[in-house]
């Protein structure tokens, strides 16, 4: 598929991407919602935005509300074809929003990007679709479901093998617990890490939640129990 821009008009788009809250608990919902603004004086056409949601939830059937265009669902990826946004008039320009509900049903970390994916015209400082996450027509959330633990179990905790030099650290302390960025987890507290290229959570990451578990089976089980004799 070739998109054919028309680079004789720039302009300038850029997306920010919310939600209602950080921390969930399984069959809670959430809110999302993007906003896609007008930065430069130049009215911009055939504006797409696709935003992946994560797998690890479940989208809520009929709770598209878009402020302009359309939205659809094809299985975890959401189309939003906008059209025109108009030319700046003010510190966002002409914004527009879509919103939209998913539900928690797993423990763990969700994450979801939305990307402006099309633009007719030439952006100055982004490339549609092109996943470059330094870029600002690109944004992600993500939301913290704690996960419960039980004694004698772990919890393997992960983040991409790009970042470097990754140390973690519990419940806030400045004392790194874990190095490496594939770590195991078998205490409860709030595990946050630092790379050299990405903090967690300042830039924009969830912690790592951990929380006693319920109706946990112990691990050495002794039932009570008296034999009788009797005499026939």
């Amino acid at each position: 598929v070739v998109t054919v821009q028309n680079c004789a008009v720039e302009v300038d788009l850029a997306l920010k991407k919310l939600i209602n809250k950080k921390i969930a608990q399984i069959g809670d919902e959430l809110i999302y919602t993007i906003k896609v603004f007008n930065q430069l004086n130049v009215a911009a056409k055939g504006v797409e935005v696709t935003d992946s949601i994560a797998t690890t939830v479940q989208f809520v059937a009929g709770s598209f509300v878009a402020s302009r265009g359309s939205a659809s669902i094809v299985g975890n990826v959401i189309k939003w074809n906008i059209g025109g946004i108009a030319a700046n008039a003010g510190a966002n320009g002409d914004t527009v929003t879509l919103t939209y509900k998913v539900k928690a049903t797993q423990e763990g970390i969700h994450f979801n990007t939305a990307e402006i994916s099309k633009v007719n015209e030439k952006d100055v400082d982004s490339t549609p679709g092109n996943g470059d996450g330094t870029e600002d027509d690109i944004d992600r959330q993500c939301f913290t479901v704690p996960i419960k633990l039980c004694a004698g179990e772990k919890v393997q905790a992960g983040i991409p093998a790009n970042l470097t030099n990754v140390q973690w650290f519990k419940n806030g302390s400045t004392t790194a617990v874990a190095t490496g960025n594939t770590v195991l987890l078998t205490e409860v507290g709030s595990y946050r890490f630092t790379a050299t290229n990405q903090t967690c959570p300042v830039d924009g990451c969830c912690p790592v939640i951990i929380e006693p578990g319920i109706n946990c089976c112990p691990e050495d089980l002794c039932v009570p129990f008296t034999v009788k004799k009797r005499k026939k």
